[in-house]
């Protein structure tokens, strides 16, 4: 590949747009190409040259000129490229096409890594199946396999924990940073949900674009059940959004205006997606839409003032049919328990091997 890695993202039936391939760049300006992979077998890569200019937020934006349909008889533009440019723009075409013959067209969003980029060790088992070092993988007992699997999980769970702890007050009201945290541990899916989940799409597009192009919704995550195709849609608030708000009569609490707005909106999303799910799921695609379940994430209870606050939001929440809201600090206490429990059996492991 030309790239360590390459981003696509499905945009239409039978299209996904890319990554640009950048082909000259300084501080501030920069020439691609902009390609986009199509559902065309013989010929699955297609895009324009643009430049672009870096914003003060470090985003680019094209730099729109003039239209080639306004040149008078006589005028043109000439774009000149460097031979390394081209050899550049060829291998990262190679890569899109690649791809395509690969995975075709898939719905969401996905990255792929070039196995230059992987760590030594993955490219190493993957290059070498019969290599000294794959030998001693497949020489461990069930047991000792299981025992490495848990120490690589339990310090995975203390590394996110403690990035939760350290972050939790810092960024209680910074609800990119808790997309992102979910994004790179989506592994937790899995426990939010009680199934076995895999992140299908971050920002998903769930249809409702009206004729102009404009509108539209944006789910924060759509997860996909991998053993029933099913998916199911979640919407992440922040752990500073309070769960009730003023008490509206003796010890009875309304749900926070982030709880309420939370629901209705990926209620909103869900009835939006069953309506458009056909053409959302391209020709490729295999996740299913059967009464997708909704799940919201959003405050914490520890912030709850009292016992009456308590029941409130547990009368609000239970009542709801189709979306689970979660707080923060449950999903933290999940997390603490699976960490716990694997701890647990760690020391047991280590004992019996004693």
């Amino acid at each position: 590949m030309a790239d360590d890695r390459i981003t696509t993202e499905s945009v239409a039936v039978g299209a996904e747009e890319t990554d640009p391939i950048v082909l000259r760049e300084s501080e501030t300006r920069r020439l691609v190409f902009n390609a986009k992979i199509v559902d065309k077998p013989e010929a699955p890569v297609r895009g324009y040259f643009v430049w672009q200019r870096k914003r003060a937020e470090d985003e680019w934006e094209d730099i729109t000129g003039e239209a080639l349909t306004r040149l008078k008889a006589g005028e043109g533009y000439s774009l000149e490229l460097r031979s390394d440019e081209v050899a550049t723009l060829l291998e990262g075409i190679q890569a899109r096409k690649e791809i395509y013959e690969g995975h075709g067209i898939v719905f969401g969003q996905r990255e792929y890594v070039a196995e230059t980029a992987l760590p030594e060790v993955v490219r190493k088992i993957l290059e070498e199946p019969d290599s000294e070092l794959a030998r001693a993988l497949q020489a461990l007992d069930p047991p000792e396999l299981l025992n490495l699997g848990r120490s690589v999980d339990l310090s995975k769970l203390d590394a996110l924990l403690e990035e939760w702890d350290a972050s939790e007050d810092a960024h209680h009201d910074d609800e990119q940073f808790w997309q992102d945290l979910l994004k790179r541990n989506a592994w937790m899916f899995s426990q939010l949900t009680g199934s076995p989940v895999v992140l299908l799409q971050e920002r998903a597009y769930v249809g409702g674009k009206d004729i102009s192009n404009i509108g539209g919704g944006l789910v924060d995550y759509l997860v996909q059940n991998e053993l029933t195709d099913n998916v199911s849609l979640v919407e992440i608030k922040t752990p500073g959004a309070e769960l009730c708000a003023w008490e509206y009569r003796g010890g009875i609490y309304p749900p926070g205006r982030e709880v309420v707005g939370g629901v209705v909106q990926v209620l909103g999303y869900r009835d939006t997606f069953l309506h458009e799910v056909r053409n959302l799921r391209g020709t490729t695609e295999t996740f299913q839409a059967y009464n997708p379940r909704c799940y919201v994430i959003v405050g914490r209870v520890a912030s709850l003032a009292d016992d009456d606050a308590k029941k409130s939001f547990e009368l609000f929440r239970t009542a709801q049919s189709g979306v689970q809201v979660i707080s923060f600090d449950e999903v933290r206490a999940r997390l603490q328990s699976i960490r716990d429990v694997l701890a647990v059996e760690d020391a047991d492991e280590g004992k019996l091997g004693a």
